[in-house]
């Protein structure tokens, strides 16, 4: 029997289909735009996106010989946030807000004035500020003001997960991970928070139910079997909120090790034996909330914008670059990679500041910018790509020095997403972070995290750290080598002034 973690993202979708030793049988990912139809706002297409998921499905079934039916299970990892209000027979009225649409800032201002930052923080483990006007619920609101034909024709506001739960079993279930980050969902009562849904006026009727990770909720309908080219003897299971997915596939079952999951966002997580809530982590924007485990928790930072950079750079500033590994039959990236190597660790005195969508934590600032600073006649294509990575990577040891400045010791990073495909970025983030980083076998763990979630629900494991132990192994590991760290520990000094010193100047923008 066969697993089958399907990983909803920003901007792509993958269905990988794994083998219960963790061996990838097959796998298949489609891309989907990610829609600004206005500066501040951050869209997806729901037809666009559940589409790009079905056929990725049959795609990945199609790729390899194996029956349908010898799929025993199926559970989803999402984006997190993201949401999108449906009629009562579950067709799509509105986009998806994503993360990092920003449009609903008066109704966040409105929670911070009204319910207050910590009391929302002590209940939901989500850090409320006006700056990342990210969740969900004041987003509900918005709609509810400013397009009150869809707010009342809703029938239940489903985040992703839910959403394709419901496409292919007709069950609109919810995991506790993913209710975490609506900014509805009590993280230590684990229901929706009747406090904060009466303060907003929204009946709780119009949320999902919501139940642990590796639960099964059903078949796959005659419908999505003949979408999809799954089985009707197929398991849905719940699965995870992205970031908790991967931490479990990168084989995160308790505290030690964090994960650096490097996709179109960058997160750095660690689990949690108990919920850590204060007002340092807080103001830095640090989430926690349900683990894919039950009765564990999750503490993540994030960078919003990460691979997307390396993805608008391929786009817009990359045209021989892709002719090129059109011609050689090779990953642009790969090039992209090899053309940075050519620059000197510094990147000959070039910065670069990876705050396209505002910075995450521990800045947690929706008005901060992309910033490149130090450009001479001498620099090169070269010196920028790698003023990208470093950038990206000194916001990853910002990260690491913030979570253990709460009492959470870092043993490790595992690195996993697509940014853990590159050797060379991964020894960049050791030498400027002075970690060891380690690279396990399968990088997309998201969608081994939610395999695992489908094997627990289906028996094909008696429980989540069985399946860890069976599945989890290294690939690489990348040692900090000390010269580099010395030239680094100077060059992150200069890179954290640069943000203070324009940090008034991006308000202004």
């Amino acid at each position: 029997m066969y697993i089958l973690g399907l990983d909803v993202g920003t901007t792509g979708c993958k269905s990988i289909i794994f083998s219960p030793d963790g061996r990838i049988v097959s796998s298949a990912y489609g891309e989907y735009k990610l829609y600004h139809r206005r500066i501040e706002w951050s869209e997806l297409n729901p037809y666009e996106t559940w589409n790009t998921a079905k056929e990725t499905i049959r795609r990945s079934i199609e790729n390899v010989r194996i029956r349908p039916e010898e799929i025993a299970a199926l559970s989803t990892s999402v984006l997190g946030e993201a949401f999108i209000p449906v009629d009562e027979k579950g067709n799509p009225l509105y986009w998806s807000m994503t993360t990092f649409d920003a449009r609903a800032v008066e109704q966040t201002r409105w929670w911070e004035e009204k319910f207050g930052a910590d009391e929302i923080y002590r209940i939901t483990g989500q850090p409320l500020t006006s700056s990342m006007p990210i969740y969900p619920l004041p987003k509900i609101q918005w709609l509810r003001e400013y397009e009150p034909k869809v707010y009342e024709k809703t029938w239940k506001f489903l985040c992703w997960e839910e959403y394709v739960n419901m496409k292919l079993c007709g069950k609109p279930v919810t995991d506790f991970s993913v209710a975490s980050r609506t900014m509805m969902f009590d993280i230590t009562r684990k229901k929706w928070s009747g406090e904060i849904l009466d303060v907003a006026g929204i009946d709780e009727d119009l949320l999902p139910e919501a139940a642990p990770s590796g639960v099964v909720i059903g078949h796959v309908s005659p419908k999505a079997s003949e979408e999809t080219g799954l089985s009707e003897e197929t398991l849905i299971v719940t699965g995870g909120h992205d970031q908790p997915c991967g931490a479990l596939g990168a084989g995160l079952v308790e505290s030690g090790p964090a994960m650096d999951a490097t996709g179109t966002v960058e997160c750095i997580g660690v689990v949690l034996d108990r919920p850590v809530l204060n007002e340092r982590l807080r103001r830095g924007g640090f989430a926690v909330h349900h683990y894919v485990i039950e009765d564990i928790y999750f503490l993540f930072g994030f960078n919003p914008t990460s691979g997307v950079i390396l993805r608008w750079f391929r786009d817009n500033f990359a045209e021989g670059e892709r002719m090129k590994a059109d011609e050689k039959g090779v990953n642009v990236y790969e090039i992209l990679m090899s053309l940075a190597a050519e620059s000197p660790p510094g990147a000959r005195g070039l910065f670069f500041l990876p705050y396209f969508e505002g910075s995450g934590t521990p800045t947690f600032n929706r008005k901060a910018r992309g910033v490149i600073l130090g450009l001479t006649l001498s620099h090169k294509k070269s010196d920028v790509l790698r003023a990208i990575l470093e950038g990206l990577s000194y916001e990853l040891r910002r990260n690491i020095e913030a979570i253990e400045r709460n009492g959470t010791k870092i043993s490790e990073v595992r690195a996993i997403g697509g940014g853990a495909q590159s050797d060379f970025w991964l020894q960049i983030k050791a030498d400027i972070t002075g970690r060891l980083i380690v690279a396990p076998k399968v990088t997309e763990a998201a969608s081994l995290g939610a395999a695992i979630l489908a094997g627990v629900g289906s028996r094909v494991y008696e429980s989540i750290k069985e399946a860890v132990r069976r599945i989890y192994a290294e690939r690489a590991k990348f040692i900090p080598q000390t010269s580099n760290v010395e030239k680094y520990g100077g060059c992150y000094g200069l890179y954290k002034r640069i943000y203070d010193a324009l940090a008034g100047i991006f308000d202004e923008i």
